[in-house]
């Protein structure tokens, strides 16, 4: 029986922990996936090699016509290219953006963070990632071997990573850097879910593909909820500084989560042969549709107006798409 600090007594007099924040702590070993689905990758999985790695509606140069006029060939490995630099980009997101805010938060660094509900909360997320970053690095090695795709291009750094290292440089104080990269991590974890769902929804695609973001999925859609809770608790006890810095910093990096990085677009293009790949990124480039990823910012959203930011961040929500699983659940 897994005992909870609520059942110990933990209360809102005696912890700074929420009433939404310990029924998500009690709910984890009914819904976290590394408790309940630890033996899906031992479960033999259908491959079919006529199904595609990755959607085609969602890649942005889906219809440009120099992609169209590639063979069959080059327009699958595009796919697969893009499956595994997809699988790529989320284990480096858990790695350089997730887990270093959980880690703040788990060290004590901020007023708050303590308190026994906002550990156990951030501990059971830090558990999640890892099996998490099991599952993708597993999606990766099994299509590479399936696929037989005996090397890969070193891909860019990650361009959300790249962003909060630009802002970290412009900052004097180790304060306002810890406060930064709880504010990656926060709009990571209220983000991420809907890139996961593009996928998870996704039935053109290899079922396993489909099955590992679905299961993703669901542990972020309580992890959005989970992080709200949290970054509210930690800004009611920040001071005043490190909320105007909180705040600064929240646009910036929902802009890093939004950014399209064309460069590995370009990459994949070019590492399956297709000609023209420069023309391709070059059009992308000067479309709408080819400078910002699909995605459904409604958690982040919620974040801001919990924290009573909505006149403060300038940032364009966009509106909600059909697909969205919605705001991470309360």
């Amino acid at each position: 029986m897994v005992t909870t600090w609520a059942a110990k007594g933990w209360t809102e007099e005696h912890g700074i922990g929420s009433a939404t924040l310990r029924r998500l702590v009690a709910a984890w070993p009914r819904r976290a996936a590394v408790a309940n689905r630890p033996e899906v990758f031992q479960e033999p999985a259908a491959y079919d090699p006529g199904i595609p790695d990755y959607p085609l509606d969602i890649v942005p140069f889906a219809e440009h016509p120099r992609f169209l006029a590639a063979s069959p060939e080059q327009r699958q490995r595009v796919l697969t290219g893009l499956w595994i630099g997809y699988n790529e980009r989320v284990i480096a997101t858990e790695h350089l953006v997730a887990e270093p805010a959980f880690d703040l938060v788990m060290r004590g660094v901020f007023p708050g963070s303590d308190d026994p509900v906002v550990r156990q909360g951030v501990q059971q997320a830090i558990v999640d990632e890892s099996f998490h970053t099991y599952m993708h690095m597993l999606a990766i090695s099994r299509t590479r071997e399936l696929r037989r795709v005996t090397s890969r291009p070193e891909q860019p750094p990650l361009v959300t990573y790249r962003r909060l290292r630009e802002t970290l440089a412009t900052m004097p104080e180790r304060w306002e850097r810890d406060v930064a990269v709880l504010v990656w991590g926060a709009v990571a974890e209220t983000c991420i879910n809907a890139l996961l769902a593009l996928l998870a929804r996704d039935t053109a695609i290899q079922p396993l593909h489909s099955l590992i973001t679905t299961l993703h999925l669901r542990d972020e859609t309580a992890h959005g909820s989970v992080v709200i809770e949290v970054v509210r608790e930690l800004h009611a006890r920040m001071n005043a500084e490190q909320r105007r810095t909180l705040a600064r910093c929240l646009p910036l990096a929902l802009d890093s989560f939004a950014e399209q990085d064309l460069s590995t677009l370009r990459l994949e293009l070019v590492t399956a042969g297709v000609a023209g790949a420069d023309e391709i990124v070059a059009d992308l480039r000067t479309a709408a549709t080819g400078r910002r990823l699909v995605r459904d910012f409604s958690g982040a959203q919620r974040l801001v107006e919990e924290l009573g930011l909505a006149d403060e961040v300038d940032f364009d929500f966009p509106e909600r798409p059909d697909w969205s699983p919605g705001a991470a659940a309360r």
